[in-house]
Parts: C-alpha cells; sequence; structure tokens
C-alpha cells in the first residue's frame, strides 16, 4: 500500500498486516505485575487492509482488536482482525470496494452478483470493545456490533436476540450502570434524525427504549449517565449520507443554532429536561453524578466540529480540553467552566464510580506540538476534589492511548487501582503501560513489551475475569 498521502496513517497510525500471539517467554517485562489480576486489557482501533480511496481521519479502517491476557501472574497477547463482511468482501476480491464516512461509494454491480456486501457504508467494527452479559463485542456506531469470542475470532453480527433491527446503529459508547449492572446504550438510524436510548440488564437482556425526537441527524458519538439521567449533546453538527454519496462534503457545522444538553429520565417518566447554551463539541465524557439538586457534567470540550472531508485543514488539532459543567433541572441555566489547560482525549474513570460522585478522572494527553497528526504522549490524571493535574510522558514523540481504570480486587479506592494504555515510544517500540491510578507522576509500575508494533488505536477496556 501506499499511504504516503494520507497523513493519518503515518509513523504510528500506520497499519499491521500481521495477527500475531506473543506468550511472556516473547513478552519482556520490565517491573513488576499486579500480582491478583485475572482478565484481558483489549483495546479496538482502525487498521486498514487495502489501499485506501479517502482516508481523513482515523475512523475508516477496519477494526483490530489488541489484547493482553492476565492469569495468575502470566500475560499472553494477541490482536486479530475483526472479520466484518465488508472486510471479507474485500479480501475476496483483493481491493478497496468500499469508501469512507466522509466520501461513499456505490458498491458494483459485479460484487453483489457474486455474494459481496451491498452495503456501502462499511461497519468497520474498529470503535470499541466490551464485555457485558457474558458476551465480548466489538461495537462501531454505524451498525450492528460483531459477537467476538475469547481468543479474539470473530462470531459475527449480533443484534440482542432481535431487539436490534435492520438500520439499527448500536453505539460504541455505552455506560455500564454499577448498581444494577444494566448497560446503558443508544441507536441511531441512517433513515431518521431520531435518537433511542436503549437498556439491557446485566445478562445482556433487551430491557427498554427510550426515544428523544431531533429535527435532523445529529452527530452524538458519545452518552453520559447519573443516578437519575441518561445525558446527551446534541451539537449543532450533521452528517448527509446524500451529500456523501455525491462526494460533497457530507459534514455540517451551524455554531448559529448553538449545543443542545438534553437530560432523559432513566425511568422513562417524565419528560426531557432540554438546556441550551454556545456552540460545542465533545467526543467523550469523563463521568457525570448529582449533587444539591444539580446535574454535573465533566467531559471534554471541543471548540467546534473537529473534522472535515478535506485533508489537512489541522481542524482535528483544535485544543481539546477538561470542563466541566453544572446543569440546574429547575431553571436550565447552564454553567460551563475549563477545569484544566491540558490537552486531552479518552478520558476515563474508575468504572465502579460511573454516575456517582468521584475525584480522579484520566485521559490521554499531550504537552507538545504535533506535526501533521495529532497524538498524545503523555497520560493525565485529573484530580476534581483539589483541582490539581498529574502527568507522566512516555516521550516527546511517544503515541500513548487511552488510559483504562483496572480496580484493585482488594480496595474499592479510586486510587489503589492501576491505569493500563498502549504505548508506542520510538527506540523503546510498543509496550502495555501500567501506572498507579494514585501516583501518575511517579510513571509505570510495569511495562509488558510487545514484539512488534501496535497501532494508535481507539477505545480500550478491561474485561474482568476473561481469560483464554
Amino acid at each position: 500500500m501506499d499511504l504516503s498521502a494520507f497523513p493519518y496513517l503515518q509513523g504510528n497510525y500506520a497499519p499491521v498486516e500481521e495477527e500475531r500471539d506473543f506468550d511472556e517467554r516473547q513478552l519482556r517485562i520490565e517491573g513488576e505485575i499486579p500480582a491478583k489480576l485475572t482478565g484481558a486489557f483489549m483495546r479496538d482501533g482502525a487498521n486498514v487492509a487495502f489501499q485506501p480511496n479517502h482516508y481523513v481521519y482515523p475512523l475508516d479502517g477496519d477494526g483490530m482488536i489488541h489484547a493482553v491476557y492476565f492469569r495468575d501472574g502470566h500475560v499472553e497477547y494477541k490482536n486479530r482482525w475483526v472479520q466484518t463482511s465488508h472486510l471479507k468482501t474485500e479480501r475476496k476480491f483483493g481491493r478497496t470496494i468500499y469508501g469512507s464516512v466522509g466520501k461513499l461509494l456505490e458498491v458494483p454491480q459485479e460484487v453483489i452478483d457474486a455474494g459481496g456486501e451491498p452495503n456501502p457504508i462499511r461497519n468497520t467494527a474498529n470503535t470499541n470493545v466490551i464485555y457485558h452479559g457474558g458476551k465480548l463485542l466489538a461495537l462501531w456506531e454505524g451498525g450492528f456490533p460483531h459477537l467476538l469470542n475469547h481468543d479474539l475470532s470473530t462470531v459475527g453480527l449480533f443484534d440482542y436476540d432481535g431487539a436490534l433491527k435492520p438500520g439499527d446503529a448500536l453505539t460504541a459508547h455505552p455506560k455500564v450502570c454499577p448498581d444494577t449492572g444494566d448497560l446503558i446504550s443508544c441507536t441511531q438510524r441512517w433513515d431518521s434524525p431520531n435518537y433511542w436510548v436503549q437498556v439491557f440488564d446485566a445478562r445482556g437482556r433487551h430491557k427498554q427504549t427510550m426515544e428523544v425526537e431531533f429535527p435532523r441527524k445529529g452527530i452524538i458519538h458519545d452518552l453520559q449517565i447519573t443516578g437519575n439521567y441518561v445525558v446527551i449533546f446534541y451539537a449543532p453538527t450533521y452528517h448527509s449520507v446524500e451529500k456523501a454519496m455525491k462526494g460533497e462534503d457530507p459534514f455540517v457545522w451551524e455554531p448559529e443554532l448553538g449545543t443542545k444538553i438534553i437530560a432523559v429520565p432513566r425511568d422513562g417518566s417524565g419528560n426531557n429536561i432540554v438546556f441550551e447554551t454556545e456552540s460545542f463539541f465533545s467526543w467523550h465524557f469523563c463521568n457525570g453524578f448529582e449533587a444539591g439538586g444539580k446535574i454535573i457534567i465533566d467531559y471534554v470540550w471541543i471548540n467546534s466540529i473537529p473534522f472535515a472531508q478535506a485533508q489537512g485543514t489541522g481542524t482535528e488539532k483544535q485544543p481539546r480540553r477538561m470542563y466541566r459543567m453544572s446543569l440546574d433541572p429547575k431553571t436550565r441555566q447552564v454553567t460551563n467552566e475549563q477545569f484544566s489547560d491540558i490537552f486531552c482525549e479518552f478520558s476515563r474513570v474508575d468504572e465502579r464510580r460511573m454516575g456517582k460522585v468521584y475525584r480522579l478522572g484520566y485521559a490521554t494527553c499531550s504537552n507538545r506540538d504535533w506535526g501533521d497528526a495529532h497524538g498524545y504522549n503523555c497520560t493525565g490524571s485529573f484530580d476534581f476534589n483539589s483541582g490539581e493535574t498529574a502527568l507522566w510522558e512516555y516521550g516527546e514523540a511517544a503515541n500513548a492511548g487511552e488510559p483504562v481504570h483496572v480496580p484493585n480486587p482488594d480496595s474499592e479506592r479510586e486510587e489503589d487501582g492501576w491505569l493500563m494504555c498502549f504505548v508506542h515510544n520510538p527506540g523503546e517500540g510498543p509496550f502495555l503501560s501500567i501506572l498507579s491510578a494514585g501516583d501518575v507522576a511517579a510513571g509505570p509500575v510495569a511495562k509488558i513489551h510487545i514484539p512488534g508494533r501496535v497501532p494508535n488505536g481507539f477505545h480500550a477496556n478491561w474485561m474482568q475475569g476473561l481469560t483464554l
């Protein structure tokens, strides 16, 4: 493949071709791995298999899962493509067939006649990987999830026993209630502007649907839960499938409309509460909770739509900052304040505090300027009680992924757990970093060095109890 024309396929954004298996004889361990960990750290990401025809932002590559398994003090590593129908069709024909979210292509009739995937919208399965209700799922917000085996082999599309209907697209950003085990998710459709909150119980059975009506289909990437609400941001940014099929820019930003915040009652009773404020965009929430009669939301703020169809605009490199928002359900007043000046993304918390009062948030961060493509060379922690932030820099040219909080099985305290993320540092190579959740600035307590590159990716999770 000639990837020279694509900034987001350079350096550690470039794909890897091999599916690999390494046991601990091949993995070099530096430091000491926490002894009582049983489970797997997994991360999804975009990994193009064929020469792309359009690749502005790292959204369009085929999904590949990278996993490190922990059991009885031993570790193993695997990586596998998610075997989607789009990827299998392109492999059958030996070339790129499908376009990108920003520039769709009609599927050739010869491909359809040969039994290839007819849908021009590629289900990339590249955004997140979760373990809930005993099922391992690769997610992409434009289609059904893919069910995986524990060894990362693909079973196929998963519709929650018929709860998902043709055309439903399940979000890549569900939240799990720590009290009930419910998975709070949502579906959107390409043929409707509306948004449906979907709730699945701890065993993965569909439990509830709540519809939110919108005048236009917005780009809504994440959601947040509190004790009583599901909170979503409806920014004035929209996507047009019709424009994408014509080769026109399908992304629309209309800041004069402002951003709406919708609080949906989790029990399905009462009316949604709509708040209005000046326009902003956000990919990711950190956490949310209720206190003093108000809804508190911590999230990563971006000034405007951070992507475009054209290459080299630089819009994706605009500042991203941790913000705290306060919403008053009685007065509909919105207070929105910057918490930190650190450039950050992929914010996370101890999942046992999801929707509850908490102290520590985490994110991948940067303390430097980047050239053709942005990146993150640090892991950061944000103390929402003291107002302090702390960074650990892996190296000026390093790439650090989303930090996932892994609880200490012997403690309920946030700070007693660990943070895991994949890191690539030129000269050092790729490794899984393990930091103390309560002392990020002290650096890794352990590194698991992997003899083969792990490209930059998207979302990761700790799969408690999942082993080979």
